[in-house]
């Protein structure tokens, strides 16, 4: 099996991505001279020395992929004999998924117009390639051309001497010249095993999914999915043979599209799609089915998906994505995908991904050397290995200008260094041809450490609206985390179905689940399911779980096919409105970015011969993504992020952000008022987070309703368990930077329209009920806030006391990407403006209550547990917050 970065659902992967990968030092040179292109690699390596060998226009060259053309770099470069040279560039070609098990050079053109397939097939076979697949999308051409490795090392057109991909490139209809992105099955590793595996459920496969999501009294009521057909696309289904009639079906037939497309053949790859068909036969054991193994890629997904229609499935289920389109369901493949739902009635689930802590999203802002920081004044984030082995995996950087004409997208590259500063691998390809995507294809070293770096190609123009760039990893951990906005294609389809995973045990969000909203703000994932389940399948493996959106995807297709079979006159629209009613909702209330709709669950639906929706799913929101920005996870298992010295933002974050809960007006009594245009101003969203605490972290209970309250005359806090003079500089708070102890006195600063925000570890801190106070300084009107984070577990869950700088006071609660009022806006006749203010907080039996300068204020009701900490918002220009003095109790 061909393999490029990609995956089965845990860690969302490429597709249709343009995979580069930049070289150190003097190849890096080399491709710049290759490419004459002396600004393409500039900003990555050192200045070019010459070299000789074949050299593509640059007109073609730009057409081709940077790792591709690093193939011919590494054979022409490499010391020694020819057989050296070539070996040189075979090993080069299999580290890059280059090279398929029939040492072929395997990848894909892209052609437009579609009528220049057949002189372009005509041109390929001349050359002593052979076109292996080829797939029509919404008017685009993906030709799949495979080359003996010989030929295509030493080719040279007859005509200018050009090398393979030179010459072919330069041939008219030729439009881009890419790595086949074929999706890797790809698990969470190294989490611990899961609890003694329970009694077995109807199946011998024990899948505690049938029993949390009340299939099992539909089972006993006879609803096995009799009557409906599902469909199971996968990279692999390894031991199904054996388990055909006894955890499968005793009839089951699996077509390898790859070996139908001349490659080597992929069903014995991997036991991912034998416990994907595992746990689906667990749950509707009564339905037929039909299965088909590829390599993930866009040819073979719907040469697959074409197959399963024919044999007349209902439901078809895909653990698969990537990351290498717009992400907004534009792509090729996902608007088949639609059209396949809207004329054949399928109801499609694909898996939203697992970049929960695989992803950073931000507004790019570039310092005065054109580097984004990632936080303010730092340009690099971390990314390592903590394992005993090495870990190969691939960085993909994507921004927003998809629907820009060429010539208006910005040029970005992605740089990978040591923990020196010196360049490992980087991206080049450049935008003025190719899409708004990089990706570089990269081993991580056994313990070791490194850098991703993004910056606008030197010499290209610099941007002149804001645009949001996203970074993904595979099998990874960033140091700075967005959950949110990093779900996979094709589950991001207007025809697809996209399922985020909850963890069985807890029956809460996995915190490697994808979440939404997508780029152009639709609801992703619309449903969530259990993962972590036992399987039969994987024990074959040696393990006995089988974890991620990879299994929660099975899970709630199991769920569509027991739906379907209870009444297969259901049309498609009616089976997804059933779904969406059928579920359980899970923290936060309502539909949300990380479970949709809900925890699928049949547990209050009683089993009925033909059951139909009830109209009770209402339409998801769209959400206006123009500004959006979520908060920042900083993950504290590596080094402090470090502000480098030279670097100084040329642009602050753009504004405004989302409205979520009010802001305080002048003269708030009581809730936020609109301004004068009719709008709720927002209250700021953390784009600095303190490292606290490792992932994943427990989610707060969600509180009670708000019932705003008058608060009792709070004494001072008494019991004191912890205090901080802030004058030891190791009491559990970040000093760098945004965050920094001053000598008695702790200091954070926030840029415009932006939440700063330390916490101390849960090891330090950790309270349900307590009290606090601290005194605060430095803000004197209400474009500026100080702040108290309380029941802080991890970014997507805590609770905010904010106080503005002339006295409004707000709590709210923050949980899986949405604020909630716990006590509404209202001021204080206590406060000093531009003086030193009294902040103090009370949480007793749900009751929290808020006191500034010994005033009481209004109480609210909720509860939770969970670290403490500060922060500073700022709704204008930047602001900085002094706190001193802090006492805590904890304890009623």
């Amino acid at each position: 099996m061909q393999k490029s970065p990609a995956s089965f659902g845990l860690n969302a992967v490429p597709r249709q991505f343009s995979i580069s990968t930049g070289f150190v030092g003097r190849l890096a040179a080399l491709l710049v001279l290759l490419l004459t292109l002396s600004a393409v690699l500039g900003a990555c390596g050192p200045n070019p020395t010459e070299q000789s060998g074949p050299t593509p226009t640059v007109s073609s060259a730009l057409k081709i992929q940077t790792a591709l053309v690093n193939l011919f770099i590494t054979y022409q470069t490499a010391p020694g004999t020819d057989e050296d040279k070539k070996n040189a560039a075979i090993q080069y070609a299999r580290e890059n998924q280059i090279l398929n098990a029939k040492d072929e050079a395997v990848f894909e053109l892209t052609i437009e117009p579609a009528e220049r397939e057949k002189p372009i097939t005509d041109k390929v076979n001349s050359m002593g390639g052979k076109v292996r697949n080829v797939a029509v999308m919404d008017g685009t051409v993906k030709m799949r051309i495979s080359v003996p490795v010989d030929v295509f090392l030493k080719y040279s057109s007859s005509a200018n001497k050009d090398n393979f991909l030179a010459d072919l490139a330069a041939f008219d209809g030729v439009k881009y010249i890419d790595l086949i992105n074929s999706r890797q099955i790809q698990e969470l590793q190294n989490l611990p095993d899961s609890p003694a595996a329970l009694e077995a459920m109807y199946q011998v496969s024990r899948n505690e999914g049938v029993r949390l999501m009340g299939a099992d009294k539909w089972q006993a009521a006879g609803f096995k999915g009799k009557g409906a057909k599902v469909g199971i696309i996968d990279g692999g289904f390894k031991y199904y043979k054996k388990f055909l009639g006894t955890t499968l079906p005793a009839d089951l037939e699996i077509k390898d599209v790859d070996e139908e497309f001349g490659g080597s053949g992929v069903i014995d790859e991997d036991v991912h799609g034998t416990a994907v068909l595992e746990i689906i036969y667990s749950l509707a054991p009564e339905a037929t089915f039909a299965a088909a193994a590829i390599d993930g890629s866009d040819g073979e997904l719907k040469s697959a998906i074409d197959y399963l229609v024919a044999q007349g499935s209902n439901v078809i289920s895909v653990s698969l994505g990537g990351h290498g389109s717009a992400g907004d369901g534009s792509a090729p493949i996902d608007r088949y995908i639609e059209t396949v739902r809207k004329t054949k009635g399928v109801v499609f689930l694909f898996s939203s991904g697992n970049e929960g802590s695989a992803h950073y999203t931000g507004f790019f802002n570039p310092d005065t050397q054109g580097f984004h920081q990632f936080l303010p004044g730092v340009t690099r984030m971390a990314v390592g290995n903590a394992r005993s082995t090495t870990l190969p995996t691939f960085f993909i950087l994507n921004w927003e200008q998809w629907s820009l004409p060429r010539s208006q997208v910005n040029d970005l590259d992605i740089v990978i260094t040591d923990q020196d500063g010196t360049i490992v691998k980087s991206s080049s390809d450049s935008q003025s041809v190719r899409p708004p995507a990089e990706q570089v294809p990269f081993t991580l070293k056994s313990k070791g450490l490194y850098y991703i770096r993004v910056r606008q190609k030197p010499g290209t123009p610099s941007y002149t609206k804001p645009f949001r760039v996203h970074l993904f990893g595979h099998n990874t951990t960033f140091q700075f985390i967005v959950p949110q906005m990093s779900v996979a294609d094709p589950a991001d389809s207007k025809g697809a179905l996209g399922v985020g995973a909850i963890q069985w045990q807890e029956d809460k969000w996995a915190y490697y689940s994808s979440q939404g909203p997508l780029p152009d703000g639709r609801l992703k994932p619309e449903l969530s399911a259990p993962a972590g389940v036992t399987s039969r399948a994987y024990q074959e493996e040696g393990r006995d779980v089988f974890d991620g959106t990879s299994a929660a995807c099975p899970e709630a297709a199991g769920i569509a096919t027991i739906l379907k079979g209870a009444n297969p006159a259901l049309s498609a629209d009616e089976l997804e409105a059933l779904l969406k009613e059928a579920v359980k909702d899970l923290s936060p209330a309502g539909v949300d970015y990380a479970n949709g709709y809900g925890r699928l669950s049949l547990a209050d639906l009683q089993p009925a011969q033909g059951i139909k929706p009830q109209g009770k799913a209402v339409a998801a929101p769209t959400v206006n993504t123009a500004n959006l920005q979520f908060p920042i996870l900083v993950y504290n298992g590596y080094p402090a992020p470090k502000v480098e010295d030279a670097t100084s933002s040329k642009v602050g974050a753009p504004t405004p952000l989302p409205t979520r809960v009010g802001r305080p007006q002048d003269g708030a009594t009581d809730d936020s008022k609109p301004d004068a245009a009719g709008k709720i101003n927002p209250t700021p969203v953390p784009n600095t987070v303190a490292p606290t605490k490792s992932i994943p972290g427990p989610s707060v209970s969600p509180g009670a309703k708000t019932t705003p309250t008058t608060g009792p005359d709070l004494p001072p806090v008494n019991n004191v368990t912890f205090s901080d003079n802030f004058k030891d500089t190791t009491s559990g708070l970040p000093n760098t930077g945004n965050a920094a102890y001053a000598n008695g006195s702790y200091k954070l600063k926030a840029g415009p329209n932006q939440l700063t925000w330390s916490a101390y570890p849960p090891s330090t801190v950790s309270v349900s009920d307590f009290g606090a106070e601290v005194t605060a300084q430095g803000i004197g009107d209400r474009q500026g806030l100080y702040g108290i984070v309380f029941w802080y577990t991890d970014p997507n869950n805590y609770y905010l006391l904010s106080v503005s700088g002339t006295g409004q006071y707000q709590v709210s609660q923050y949980s899986g990407g949405s604020y909630r009022e716990v006590i509404p806006w209202n001021t204080s006749a206590g406060w000093k403006a531009g003086a030193s203010n009294l902040l103090r907080l009370v949480a007793i039996n749900s009751t929290i209550s808020v006191s500034l300068n010994g005033q009481p204020g209004k109480a609210g009701q909720a509860q939770g547990q969970g670290s403490v900490g500060f922060a500073a918002g700022s709704y204008g220009n930047s602001v900085e917050a002094t706190y001193s003095n802090f006492k805590l109790s904890s304890g009623k």
